[in-house]
């Protein structure tokens, strides 16, 4: 382990590392390598329990740059919020910056959203993600945003850490990631500093963070999740949003997120290849938010499968709904396409062959009588 922090860092960039060693030294040296000048920063680096020789190439950075990289090593927590709030713990810059060891900065990243910070007093900053063989957030990085909010930012439409938090807003609010969640695990965090920030800013206009596909190694958010603690932990976020926003068209828009995407967006094609179990898990915990979170006008301005699935989620229909994911290609959403109710449509395609009872409730919704007879081609 380094020694301890020095004073005036700017940017302290913590950096759960698990089994990442094939990736790792590309994702240091983009942050020694950064235009604002490694003087400033410092690399938190928490190895959860690496078997791979993670660890020691760890202690090696930390060999080299005494100081600015410092290592803690830990038994493996099963997830990255563990490690991520003992960085912060550690952490003695102004800012802060979550990295993951399969990533990489832009070189000019840190120095433009610390700028953007202290240009408009922000308390987060969100700088462009770029994919990199997988898929990454458009919609909040349409444009440059200097003094906004979780609105005016479209913030919700990106809810991973890797953005540039002040430290005191965190050491104030107490925020932390949930630990032992392996999805969803940083909205906790993120959605409270949403929430909280005097002023919010975003970086469009540059990559700031890469977010790399690599072959062989393993993405959270490809793997099905625990619905017990998944659910449990959307349910704490969306008791955040209702809590801090009153109801009406602006609580409506960022519902509207969780909804599509960690709500509806679990009842997909994969759907139907979960164990029974599971999905019966889902149905139930699914529903229990529906009813207590969405307002029906919200899911009156559903496309009309939408409004199925919902339908059937609440009534604890587990059948039709794992008739309906074999049915239904899944979701291609588009973040941001007009409609008249400002409100993203991420309507999937039409069902070619549905069964007898979601045929009869798919032509009710829409409007469209029922074909009679036939096989439903």
């Amino acid at each position: 382990m380094g020694v301890g922090p020095e004073q005036g860092l700017t940017v302290s960039v913590i950096i759960p590392v698990y089994n990442a060693v094939d990736h790792l030294a590309e994702c240091l040296q983009s942050v020694v390598d950064q235009s604002i000048g490694f003087e400033n920063l410092e690399i938190i680096a928490v190895d959860d329990g690496s078997t791979d020789g993670s660890g020691a190439l760890l202690d090696t950075w930390a060999a080299r740059h005494p100081g600015r990289v410092r290592v803690v090593h830990q038994e493996n927590s099963g997830a990255p919020g563990g490690p991520r709030n003992r960085g912060i713990e550690m952490a003695g810059g102004e800012f802060l910056f979550f990295a993951d060891p399969d990533d990489y900065l832009g070189t000019e990243a840190l120095e433009r959203m610390v700028a953007a910070a202290r240009r408009n007093a922000s308390d987060v900053v969100l700088g462009r993600i770029r994919g990199v063989g997988r898929k990454a957030p458009v919609t909040p990085f349409r444009k440059n945003v200097e003094r906004g909010d979780i609105f005016s930012c479209k913030a919700v439409w990106s809810l991973t850490a890797h953005k540039l938090f002040r430290r005191s807003l965190v050491m104030e609010h107490g925020l932390r990631f949930a630990e032992g969640v392996r999805l969803a695990e940083e909205q906790v965090f993120v959605v409270p500093a949403y929430l909280h920030a005097r002023s919010m800013s975003v970086v469009a206009d540059y990559d700031c963070y890469h977010l790399v596909h690599r072959d062989g190694f393993a993405h959270l958010t490809q793997e099905a999740p625990d619905p017990t603690p998944f659910y449990a932990n959307v349910r704490d976020v969306l008791s955040l949003v209702v809590e801090h926003v009153p109801p009406g068209s602006r609580r409506n828009g960022l519902l509207y997120r969780w909804l599509t995407l960690e709500i509806l967006g679990r009842f997909n094609a994969s759907f139907a290849d979960l164990p029974e179990e599971a999905r019966a898990l889902h149905v139930k915990f699914a529903g229990q938010l529906l009813r207590e979170y969405v307002p029906q006008e919200l899911v009156a301005e559903l496309p009309a499968l939408s409004r199925l699935r919902c339908l059937l989620i609440s009534g604890g229909l587990v059948e039709e709904l794992t008739a309906l994911a074999t049915l239904v290609p899944r979701p291609k959403p588009a973040p941001e396409p007009e409609r008249k109710s400002g409100l993203p449509d991420p309507a999937p395609r039409a069902a070619t062959r549905p069964d007898g009872r979601i045929r009869a409730w798919a032509a009710a919704l829409t409007g469209r009588p029922r074909p009679s007879g036939g096989t439903g081609r």
